[in-house]
């Protein structure tokens, strides 16, 4: 044991997990989660200028609060501080089932960190990994007996991220099974400050339903994501999960209902994981289901549940080999966190550690033709225009406010039946963002007389299914 009584194997765990994912930060061109990354970054980057931002229910305001001055240091800095989230988030884990009498507990360390859909969503700017770690303060602070400061914690995860909802349904689950009914204030907390915050600055009683973009959109009808199986993520989720912990998992659900079954002792923690695992799991099945609030049946959103993953898999082989002798129990231990490992680089692509040289994250490829845009605008002196386009990338690497109008907006602003842009407007078009989210056809724009067509950039690509996917038209509006 050292200072603190963090045990040295911990450290030492924390260490080990922490280099590939610096490598893997060192070898990457670009950044995980799509042009979302890019929009959670300006997000954060310009909420201090324009301060309503600080409550935007896309970014969400905590997510924006703990950002917002990190972010003024790049996009760099915001992934960097994602990766602090995941490390401080497994290390929180493994103390706080250290308090709890667990032995072993480092081995929490790799199950966190390399959860394939977590570690393959560090190395961005979206917010997966912060509410991860507030989770795992979740789970912490419950670990170590205080109560009321897990469920106020628990209470503003719905502003890191929606589903933060669904985990306080599942806790509110726990504090009726335990009949601490004092704890549901706690519980609300987070949802009432929030709502009058909202409401002090907006002056809508309700901000925190109508100004919540899912809502709105589902409410409105103004977007529609589709729908899938509801076997979908089941289908994926060795993919998700890597196969180690998504049998540990499933005999962790088998151990559970054993032990009650023959009315042992089950450790709390352990059934506070499998239930907000469930809650969060299913709850996404079924959005994906209906198709309602905005649902893409992303894989990403699990990365959400890594620390109950983590917590049911490691109980569960701790479990199972309490009555070995310890050197086979630490030689166990090192045998499937090893697994875990690799499995995280098989699933994620990934290059191992010592391919030090082969890129680990690549740009997005339509960085490319915008990047040419971008320079083609510069060189002719169009730059300083306001360039509606639907690309968060290309603002940030040509410095263009987004929430100027004078300097950049998106494409979806655009009004196709009463267009206020004003003359001189550049419009990047693009086949896949402008159409898709932009909800722009190229059509419109070439046989619209006020605007003309002033560059085209091929596509590098012609998929099949779209192949005007890469193709860039730039427009200038001239009357």
């Amino acid at each position: 044991m050292i200072k603190g009584g963090i045990n040295k194997s911990i450290l030492a765990s924390l260490f080990f997990c922490a280099f590939p994912v610096v490598a893997l930060y060192i070898q990457a061109e670009g950044v995980e989660g799509g042009q979302d990354s890019w929009n959670h970054y300006l997000i954060s980057r310009y909420s201090l200028k324009y301060p309503e931002l600080l409550l935007d229910q896309w970014n969400k305001p905590v997510f924006t609060w703990c950002t917002a001055f990190i972010c003024q240091m790049g996009i760099q800095a915001l992934i960097l501080f994602n990766i602090f989230c995941v490390l401080l988030s497994a290390l929180l884990l493994a103390i706080g089932m250290q308090k709890q009498g667990f032995k072993h507990v480092w081995v929490l360390i790799p199950f966190v960190v390399f959860t394939p859909v977590l570690f393959h969503n560090t190395i961005s700017g979206l917010t997966e990994p912060l509410n991860v770690l507030f989770l795992s303060l979740v789970l912490y602070t419950w670990c170590i007996g205080k109560r009321n400061l897990s469920v106020a914690l628990a209470s503003f995860l719905p502003f890191v991220r929606t589903e933060g909802f669904v985990i306080c349904g599942a806790i509110f689950i726990m504090i009726l099974v335990r009949k601490e009914y004092k704890l549901l204030f706690w519980l609300f907390l987070g949802s009432v400050v929030m709502n009058l915050a909202g409401f002090a600055i907006t002056g809508k009683p309700l901000w925190i339903i109508t100004e919540n973009p899912y809502w709105k959109h589902e409410m409105e009808g103004t977007f529609e994501a589709g729908s899938g199986s509801f076997l979908h993520y089941m289908r994926i989720a060795r993919n998700l999960f890597g196969l180690p912990m998504l049998l540990l998992f499933a005999a962790g659900n088998l151990l559970w209902v054993y032990l009650r079954i023959k009315k042992e002792k089950v450790n709390e923690i352990f059934t506070m994981s499998l239930l907000i695992f469930h809650f969060y799991f299913f709850a996404h099945t079924l959005i994906y289901y209906f198709g309602i609030f905005g649902s893409h049946g992303l894989p990403r959103v699990m990365a959400v549940v890594a620390p109950v993953l983590a917590i049911v898999s490691y109980y569960t082989l701790d479990y199972f080999i309490a009555t070995l002798h310890h050197r086979y129990r630490i030689a166990i231990h090192v045998l499937v966190a090893g697994l875990v490992i690799w499995v995280a680089y098989h699933e994620t692509k990934y290059p191992k550690p010592h391919k030090f040289r082969e890129i680990s994250v690549k740009p997005d490829k339509a960085h490319t033709n915008f990047i040419k845009a971008g320079e083609w605008l510069a060189e002719h002196k169009l730059m300083d225009r306001t360039i509606v386009h639907q690309y968060p990338y290309f603002n940030v690497r040509f410095n263009k406010d987004p929430y100027d109008v004078k300097s950049s907006y998106m494409v979806w602003s655009i009004d196709q039946k009463n267009d206020w842009a004003t003359v001189g407007t550049i419009v990047i078009w693009d086949g896949f963002s402008a159409v898709r989210e932009g909800n722009m056809k190229l059509e419109w724009l070439q046989n619209n007389s006020h605007y003309q067509e002033v560059h085209y950039i091929e596509g590098f690509e012609k998929p099949a299914d779209n192949p005007q996917m890469y193709d860039i038209h730039i427009f200038e509006k001239v009357n």
